[in-house]
């Protein structure tokens, strides 16, 4: 099953090497140690919002937006590291997003860390990595693919339009297909049930639920 390997390579330690760019190694040693908050964990998938019943919203699940960052936040002519400077690209990332009394070179590194995790999960499973990106299990994906990692871009594209497990309404017409289903991935279009793994949502369709199918992408 795929779901618990992808949450166990998720939770990885990241290697060096991984790519993501950014900061310098003073700036990474430096976030590391302060723990300001900035710790990007994914949650295990789970498919939990299929059991709950309660509808979504009418739009698709796209993949979790940018990050709006919190209100009060540091100046960008103050986003300077401890140690070391960041880049024009890093800054630009940055701006909005490092709350007061953070060390914004902590914020830089949960960005890294997260390209990380998509780059070094696409190449092991990339329909899984996608999945994860359309449930939200990776933290501000499109945001740090936006800021810091603009050549996975082609995930983000991947996950736009999907669905995750749960119940929505007026879903989008077009086929699609299932990322990661278990055994027990099952689904229903209004009165019509079924498990197969791959499903053409009709226009004028009024619900769609999954349940144990982790995500659905639409299908190129």
């Amino acid at each position: 099953m795929r779901r618990p390997v992808l949450a166990a390579l998720l939770l990885l330690p990241l290697l060096a090497a991984c790519g993501g760019g950014g900061g310098s190694g003073d700036q990474r040693t430096q976030a590391a140690g302060n723990g300001a908050g900035a710790s990007v964990t994914p949650s295990a998938p789970s498919g939990a919002s299929g059991s709950s019943g309660t509808p979504s919203s009418a739009a698709p699940s796209k993949a979790p937006a940018a990050s709006q960052g919190p209100k009060n936040t540091v100046p960008d002519d103050e986003l300077t590291p401890v140690t070391g400077s960041f880049t024009k690209k890093e800054k630009k990332y940055l701006s909005g997003r490092v709350p007061e009394g953070t060390d914004p070179a902590a914020i830089l590194q949960a960005g890294q860390e997260t390209c990380d995790k998509l780059a070094a999960t696409a190449k092991i499973d990339r329909d899984a990595t996608v999945g994860a990106i359309i449930a939200g299990d990776i933290k501000d994906a499109e945001g740090a693919v936006k800021g810091l990692c603009p050549e996975l871009k082609p995930l983000i594209e991947d996950a736009e339009g999907g669905y995750a497990d749960g119940t929505h309404e007026d879903p989008a017409p077009g086929t699609y297909r299932a990322l990661t289903p278990a055994k027990d991935c099952s689904w229903s279009l209004d009165s019509a049930t079924g498990a197969k793994h791959r499903i053409t949502i009709k226009k004028g369709t009024r619900s769609f639920t999954s349940g144990g199918c982790y995500a659905w992408a639409k299908d190129s």
